[in-house]
């Protein structure tokens, strides 16, 4: 019976691949619920895998994971993920901070601002994380004759920027759950350093300040993401200088 219906399903997927554009594609989740996303476009179906484009990204699934495609943009047959399928969380350690003093160093040459963290799964029997997204603020004298201080926001990977100049939580999340978010597979990734025992599996980010010029930093605040909530974060500020609670909030 179960062959039957995932046959009428994969049908009328295949049918209905030619005759609509984005739509919600509701999947079949291991311990019995499902989850939709929207606004999805079906691209191809083959061999019994389906590709599937949304936001500028394209992700391939097993056609069997399918519960039910509507050509219409609906949410309703299930809570909306930002993509299908088992991902742990992780948690992290921030191990070091090297941070500059300006911009620039002795010669003149743009500084760079190093983070080392380490990070374990929530969740060891799931292999799947989602790539950690990584936001650093720079608190900076300012640069103009206004007297007001000046905020540069940092990212990594490229694709965690979110819209916008000043902090927007929402617009933060909306990068966060993207159908576009990088994934580990930590299986292989704890083989390779098993074998090239690198760093001691260690993370190191580091963040050219190229727009911080010849100014000196006065605070900056770390913030590392995981799936859907910041996982570790650090503050600095320099001793001499005032800063408000929560600076990177307000510009």
């Amino acid at each position: 019976m179960k062959l039957i219906i995932s046959a009428l399903i994969s049908a009328f997927v295949l049918v209905s691949v030619h005759n609509a554009g984005a739509g919600t594609i509701t999947f079949k989740e291991k311990d019995g619920s499902t989850t939709s996303i929207n606004n999805a476009e079906i691209v191809s179906i083959k061999d019994g895998t389906i590709l599937i484009e949304k936001d500028k990204k394209r992700r391939s699934f097993p056609l069997s994971s399918i519960a039910l495609y509507s050509p219409t943009d609906s949410s309703s047959a299930g809570g909306e993920k930002s993509i299908p399928g088992e991902f742990s969380d992780i948690k992290a350690t921030i191990m070091e901070v090297k941070s500059p003093d300006k911009g620039v160093d002795k010669d003149g040459k743009t500084s760079v601002f190093e983070l080392e963290y380490t990070m374990s799964r929530t969740t060891p029997e799931i292999k799947k994380i989602k790539a950690p997204y990584i936001y650093l603020y720079v608190l900076l004298p300012a640069s103009d004759d206004s007297g007001e201080r000046e905020v540069l926001r940092f990212c990594h990977p490229d694709a965690a920027k979110p819209k916008g100049k000043g902090y927007d939580e929402a617009a933060i999340l909306e990068k966060i759950k993207g159908f576009d978010r990088k994934i580990w597979d930590e299986g292989e990734r704890e083989h390779n350093l098993k074998k090239e025992l690198k760093n001691m599996g260690n993370e190191v980010i580091k963040f050219e300040l190229k727009s911080v010029k010849s100014r000196k930093i006065i605070a900056y605040h770390l913030e590392i993401w995981g799936n859907e909530a910041i996982v570790a974060e650090r503050d600095w500020k320099d001793f001499d200088s005032n800063v408000a609670k929560k600076w990177w909030e307000k510009y």
